[in-house]
Formats: structure tokens, sequence, C-alpha cells
């Protein structure tokens, strides 16, 4: 068995000349060869679902290889999987060569169900540099992904394959392949792509755009120092959001903007939650872009909430009411226009850019040079997770106290709060007492969604003014807006008296 560590970056074809003629491969002579790939799973698809890639491979009309690769391709283009490959011939799977006895006995239980998914026809220009005392493959893939047609009568469909990968044939260095990657992207727009070749075959097979990504549950263990759990964390939210650019970029469903943008969220909550154990150069380069980001695919989620959250319940209430029509066409306009602004964001250079260089930084991220925030770094885990709560809970019970002459904008600092306590309560429950944290985590998140449904009435009046500028015709919304603000007030106030008199899940 080896280990598949690849950067994997999506490339435009009209780059591609410039990435041929780049000043990094201009004194290299690249090798050349066509490469034909069958992936096979089963009717059901029960490879796809364990994360297994199959493949048979001929190259060069001469040379057959059989190939068994496990593992997702990693945040940021990285991609870093267990391979298994050996000479066959057409048809034949030995899996006598996967050292892993699990996925062998798995994938001989499956042998005979085995059947052609997809294919992939591409041309591989391929370099060799040594950079750092590495040695690095640089391989431009130019060709198709096809279906293959089935007994339903569905044709075969294809699309257009173009990207590169950098292998890291030899040397231990993940930092090499960024800094390459980066040298070259700072001429060509390269964009890191989190679907493998399979995965984008399984895409294209199902015919539909993979549903929407939640956050992915916290990986951290207790041995992790404070600095690995925010990589840990940190690349989580990489994951997620880049499994909603598709969906965002080229659906219209206003869901993959709202869990691309919650990645970020909970990203920026990271940095925030880990700051004391983090360089502040390291922070002050990456926080604001982020920050700059998050804004950019705001104002459709902004959108989409008043529409479903605030005006679809006033249509059931009044459904003859005119002036509600007029707001709905209004509304679905400025989606439309944001949603379609969101999905612009994510096709820009300036993204690119920022997701290969915060990869590259998060692998090479240490703890600080400052005696202070060495110690904290120092700390294990846990100790460090109680102290970072003790001060968000603490920050929280001050703000509580002032609930009953709140202003919009100091309940908004609450709303803010809350949700900073209840992302690090996820992404520290690895480490913490799972007997109270239940509790102590329900009631965070119920007051959590008391703030937010008084926040959307808050962006919901600022939504209908855009709307109606002049204030015309928006009574019933305004008194709508109103009467909902006040029972929410009243349900929080016992919500956080309930909070406060909580037991804390880390002491």
């Amino acid at each position: 068995m080896s280990t598949e560590v690849e950067l994997k970056l999506r490339l435009p074809p009209s780059q591609v000349r410039r990435l041929q003629t780049h000043p990094v491969l201009s004194e290299i002579s690249p090798q050349k060869y066509r490469l034909l790939n069958t992936y096979y799973d089963t009717p059901e698809l029960d490879l796809r679902r364990r994360g297994i890639a199959l493949r048979l491979r001929r190259k060069d009309q001469a040379v057959w290889l059989m190939t068994v690769k496990g593992g997702d391709s990693g945040a940021g283009g990285l991609a870093q999987r267990s391979e298994w490959e050996a000479p066959t011939q057409p048809g034949v799977f030995d899996f006598t060569i996967v050292t892993d006895q699990d996925l062998r006995e798995f994938l001989e239980l499956h042998h005979s169900r085995l059947q052609a998914v997809f294919s992939t026809d591409f041309t591989r220009t391929a370099w060799t540099l040594n950079r750092a005392g590495a040695l690095i493959e640089l391989a431009l893939d130019r060709g198709k992904i096809n279906t293959l047609a089935v007994g339903d009568g569905r044709a075969s469909v294809s699309e257009p394959l173009c990207e590169v990968e950098l292998e890291l044939v030899k040397g231990e260095s993940l930092g090499v392949l960024f800094d390459l990657a980066m040298e070259l992207a700072a001429d060509i727009h390269l964009h890191p792509e989190i679907l493998s070749k399979a995965e984008r075959g399984y895409v294209l097979a199902d015919g539909a755009c993979a549903e929407p990504v939640k956050a992915i549950a916290s990986q951290v263990i207790k041995s992790m120092s404070p600095v690995e759990a925010f990589r840990s964390i940190a690349l989580s939210c990489l994951v997620q959001l880049q499994r909603n650019e598709a969906g965002a970029i080229f659906e219209n469903n206003p869901e993959y903007v709202h869990q691309a943008r919650m990645a970020i969220r909970r990203l920026r909550s990271a940095f925030n939650l880990f700051s004391p154990v983090l360089a502040p150069a390291f922070v002050e380069d990456f926080s604001p872009r982020w920050r700059e980001l998050a804004e950019g695919l705001g104002i459709a989620s902004d959108w989409d909430v008043f529409l479903t959250q605030t005006l679809a319940p006033l249509e059931e209430a009044f459904p003859e009411d005119a002036d509600l029509v007029v707001l709905r066409a209004k509304g679905e306009m400025r989606m439309a226009q944001a949603q379609a602004s969101a999905g612009t964001v994510l096709t820009h250079k300036a993204y690119s850019q920022l997701l290969l260089a915060f990869s590259a930084a998060l692998f090479r991220v240490e703890p600080p040079t400052n005696e202070a925030r060495n110690k904290l770094s120092g700390l294990s885990l846990r100790k460090f997770a109680r102290r970072r709560l003790q001060k968000r809970a603490e920050m929280i019970e001050g703000l509580v106290r002032e609930h009953g002459k709140m202003n919009t904008e100091r309940r908004h600092e609450l709303r803010i709060a809350f949700k900073k306590l209840h992302y690090a309560l996820e992404f520290f429950t690895p480490v913490l007492p799972r007997k109270r944290l239940t509790a102590y985590l329900t009631s965070v998140t119920v007051i959590q969604d008391l703030l937010g449904k008084l926040n959307d009435q808050v962006a919901a009046s600022r939504l209908i003014k855009e709307l109606h500028p002049k204030g015309e015709r928006d009574s019933l919304t305004q008194g709508w807006i109103a009467g909902r603000t006040q029972l929410l007030v009243k349900s929080l106030g016992s919500e956080l008296r309930r909070f406060v008199a909580g037991i804390k899940p880390w002491r």
C-alpha cells in the first residue's frame, strides 16, 4: 500500500496555454500519454458509500492497471488517500493486493456484482520538478468524464475535465505542494478542487448536484494540543464550505449559500475561540478576509429568511392581501439577484487564492512565541476548553443582567455571544462530559433560536424599507413584526433565567 498525497486544482481551459508556458515549467520536458479509466461499483453503489474508488486503467493502449483508493479529497484541494495499484488484464480484479483485511474482504464480497458506472478519458501532460528536496509531479489532465448508458433507457452524458494535480512523489513536507500551487496561482486561476475524478463521476451519473452539506461533527480528540484542535476544526469548516460551492454557484436553492455561509461563520468563531494560542499575524491576515467573504454571501441568506420565515406566515394568515403579493414579487426578485451575486463571489480568483493560502497556512500553523500565549497552548485540550467556555459563559451572564432594558444593539451582542458559545460547545464536544452537555446545549440552542428570530424581525423591517422606501403599504407587515417581537422577548426572558441557573457541563 502507498499513501497518495496530492493537491488537486481546477483549471479554466482558457488558461491551459498560460500554464504550459509558465516560467516554472519552461525548462522541463514533459511526458504526454492518454489514460482511459473505467470505474466500477455495485448496482447499489456500496463502494461509493464506503468512500472507495475502484478503477481499471489503460495507459496508451498498452498497459492495464487496477487501482483501489480509499478516502475522500480533503479541504483546500489536498488529498491524502490510501492507494493499492498493480498490473492487471481487462475485466480482471485481483484484490489480494489490498493489505487492509476488512477492505479486501468487503471488495471480495461484492466482486461478482461489480459493474461499470462511469469512465474518464483524458490526456495527461506531466512535468517532474525538484523543489526544496522534494520530488513533485505536476500533471495537466484534459479530457472528459463519461457516464455509461443504463438499462432504463438513459443515454450516456459527459462533462469536460481540465485540472492540475500536484503529487508529492518524494518528500514529507506538504508545504512544497502549496508553495508551488500559490506560485502558479499568482498568474493563473487555479481553484482547489474538493471532488476527486471518481466523486465527479458519481455526481454526473446521479444526474443531480449533491445535497447541501451541513456542519461536520467535531473530530478533535483529547490528545490534541489546542493548535492541533484548531487545525482540525478549521479544515472541517473548509470541507463544508467547498462541498456547497457547486450548489451555490449552479443551483437555484438558497440552502447551498446558507450552508456555505454557516461554514465561514463557524470558521470565524474558531478564530475567535482559539486566538489566544494562534500567532497574531495569522489571525490578522486571514480573519478579515473570511469576514469579507461571509458578507458577500449574507445578503442572499437575509432575503431567504425574509421570504420563508417572515412573509410566508403572513401570507398564510392574510391570503387575500394585495400588498403581500407585491412584497413577495419584489422580494423574490431581490432574492434571485442576491443568490446570483453570492454564487459569483465563489467563482472569483480572490476566493480561490484565499482557499489555497489559508490551507497552506493551516498546515504550518504553530503556537505563538509570546510567553503568555505559549502557556495556554501548552495546556491540555480539556483544560483549554474549560477556560475558554467559562470566559464565554461569564460574558453572556454579564449581558443577561441587562436583559430587561436591552435595546436592539445589545440584544444583537447577546445573540452573537450565544452563537459563539454554541459553536464552542460543538467544537469541544468530544472532550466534555456528555451527561451534562446535552441539557446545556439544548438550552443554548433554544435561546440562540429565539435571538435569531428576533434578529430576523429586525432584518425583515430593514428589507421591507428597501422594498417600500417611503413606508407605503407596510402597516400590516410592521404590525406583525412588532407583535412577533414582543412575544419573542417575553419567551426569551424565561429561557435566559433557566440558562443562568443551569449547571455548566465543563465544571
